[in-house]
């Protein structure tokens, strides 16, 4: 088959469409990628957001559908355009959109005062640009795109959208063996026989990285021989670091190895997210059989409950983190999570049939 592989976004999307891609090239097809040049949220010199990456797949997708029967497969993340670059069904039917997040949902925690609610009326726009593409594309003489899902609780938020049934596919997830990873607590002058605990992420809104830190200082100060490394970069880096102290450190950024030492070094993976779709870092914490402590949203409790793993869902409160993590320092999770070649073959199945 030929397949071509499109998304402009970055981080977590941006790794899965290359790993599923590069397991179709392994079974013998070609594939071929389109990612964004610079920023796709960019128009001109101002970053305009969502709509910036409607222009980009308008522009795309049109370009992509006047020469489309070079391809078997379309497979395309958050596409969101103004108005559909084509009509043809022979292209649509060869799509397939894959669902990891929805802008409703954004919305929905901008109105919730998760994000800055001056914020409110962007959020608007684009969730009604995005639901006006998907109720389009949903909306041709019984031809649509197939569409897919990272995560069952997405199928609720794109029903807003008109899509009713789309498949879900987990992630897959690499990782490499723990015990070729060099401890990394050392480093720090964190002890070994401390309890450690770890998050990575986005410093940004929807992860809640203040919370997270206001919190884990009150349980790092109240409980003896407990540590907690955050690692990761964003707006919100000033305000976290205000939180930092000899227990709980903030390091920003940190190359891909030193996750993974963190990963193979840590006793309990913390998240407090106020969404996700499917959650990348708690997945790879699953990978390395530690448990988890994770705030009560969807996605968390489903990768809990789907693969069995040890966790505890948890409050905005500080005694029952401290709770959760004594109550799992010592435990394993010992899970079974999808291979990216599992995964890559899902996908070639529903253009195959």
């Amino acid at each position: 088959m030929n397949c071509l592989v499109i998304t402009p976004h970055r981080l977590g999307i941006h790794e899965m469409a290359k790993r599923v891609g590069a397991e179709w090239s392994t079974m013998g097809h070609t594939v071929d990628y389109i990612f964004a040049e610079g920023s796709a949220a960019q128009v001109g010199p101002f970053t305009v957001g969502a709509p910036g990456i409607a222009i980009w797949w308008y522009r795309t997708l049109k370009n992509v559908a006047q020469d489309h029967d070079q391809y078997d497969l379309i497979w395309t993340h958050q596409p969101i355009t103004p108005i559909l670059p084509t009509t043809e069904r022979t292209f649509w039917e060869k799509v397939i959109v894959t669902i990891h997040t929805t802008l409703r949902r954004d919305y929905e925690l901008a109105q919730d005062g998760v994000y800055p609610s001056k914020l409110l009326p962007y959020y608007w726009l684009v969730k009604v640009i995005e639901g006006h593409f998907h109720r389009t594309c949903t909306d041709q003489n019984g031809v649509e795109p197939h569409y897919t899902v990272v995560s069952p609780h997405l199928r609720k938020e794109t029903r807003a959208f008109g899509v009713d049934n789309p498949i879900y596919i987990p992630n897959g997830v690499f990782t490499p063996d723990a015990e070729d990873l060099s401890s990394i607590r050392s480093e720090y002058d964190i002890p070994d026989s401390a309890t450690l605990i770890f998050n990575i992420g986005s410093l940004t809104s929807q992860k809640r990285p203040v919370t997270f830190a206001r919190l884990m200082h009150e349980v790092t100060e109240s409980t003896d021989n407990v540590y907690c490394v955050m690692a990761g970069d964003g707006p919100l880096r000033d305000t976290v670091e205000s939180y930092e102290s000899e227990f709980l450190r903030v390091l920003g950024y940190i190359t891909d190895e030193e996750k993974w030492r963190w990963f193979a070094d840590a006793n309990v993976f913390a998240s407090l997210s106020a969404y996700e779709g499917m959650p990348v870092a708690t997945v790879e914490a699953l990978s390395f059989d530690l448990p988890v402590v994770l705030s009560r949203i969807p996605a968390h409790r489903h990768l809990l409950n789907e693969y069995n793993a040890s966790g505890e869902l948890v409050a905005d409160d500080a005694t029952e983190i401290r709770t959760a993590v004594q109550k799992l320092q010592a435990a394993r999770s010992e899970v079974m999570l999808p291979e990216w070649r599992t995964v890559a073959t899902q996908y070639l199945q529903l253009v195959n049939g």
